[in-house]
């Protein structure tokens, strides 16, 4: 994460598009160095994301409490409260955090030069297997996909996770590896949500098949996705 905290960078993104600012430019942006102050408190914050993360995939949600979040990551209650007012928005930091680091490697797909066919169903059955391998997070994501603390979730269209997926259907397009029949946007909402929706079904349901459901979403997928040239290549 950046120098400034989770729900410091959010709601500057939030407040460009509601001052109607587009959210990057091409104008040259004055860079200002961070305070001492801003550094130890987005230390102090990443911190404490670490402590739960942790916890949480070791102990589960219910069975961690803030003051043992606190001790692991050696600040003080009081210090907790400063950064997150609620546990819902420790869950929310979580899951922006986690939302970045799914869009670093959506991004990352767009510089392998092999077909999408290869790539969207590697992409799926990497979110299926490194979930599959952390039973405990189960719940941690029910809580993540749950909260709605500043109007909607990261995979509303601006936030950077929904970014990231139009450009990584905008690429598909040029390419021309997907269809045209339908808007960027909308392929980019489908494909984002079947993964959410996937997602969401293992964290409430221990028998589901996480990996096999993504692979068939991505068959699925790129079913729908398939463009003239490429589906007469298949």
């Amino acid at each position: 994460m950046g120098e400034l905290g989770y729900r410091e960078l959010h709601y500057c993104s939030r407040l460009q598009i509601r001052l109607g600012f587009a959210p990057v430019s091409s104008a040259p942006v004055e860079v200002v160095a961070p305070t001492r102050f801003e550094r130890r408190r987005s230390r102090t914050q990443a911190a404490l994301v670490e402590a739960a993360i942790e916890l949480f995939q070791r102990k589960g949600i219910r069975a961690t409490t803030i003051e043992e979040i606190c001790d692991e990551a050696d600040v003080s209650p009081r210090t907790f409260f400063n950064h997150f007012e609620t546990r819902d928005y420790l869950y929310a930091a979580i899951a922006e955090r986690r939302a970045a680091e799914f869009a670093a490697l959506l991004d990352a797909q767009r510089d392998d030069r092999r077909s999408i066919d290869q790539r969207l169903p590697e992409l799926l059955n990497a979110v299926g297997r490194g979930l599959a391998q952390m039973p405990a997070y189960r719940e941690l994501v029910g809580e993540m996909l749950r909260v709605r603390v500043d109007g909607g979730d990261e995979t509303v269209r601006g936030r950077p996770l929904a970014q990231a997926t139009l450009r990584f259907v905008s690429d598909g397009v040029e390419r021309g590896e997907i269809s045209t029949a339908h808007s960027p946007e909308i392929l980019a909402d489908i494909l984002l949500g079947a993964i959410t929706a996937a997602v969401g079904n293992w964290s409430a349901d221990t028998t589901y098949d996480l990996e096999g459901e993504l692979d068939r979403t991505a068959a699925a997928l790129l079913d729908l996705f398939a463009s003239d040239h490429r589906g007469s290549s298949r």
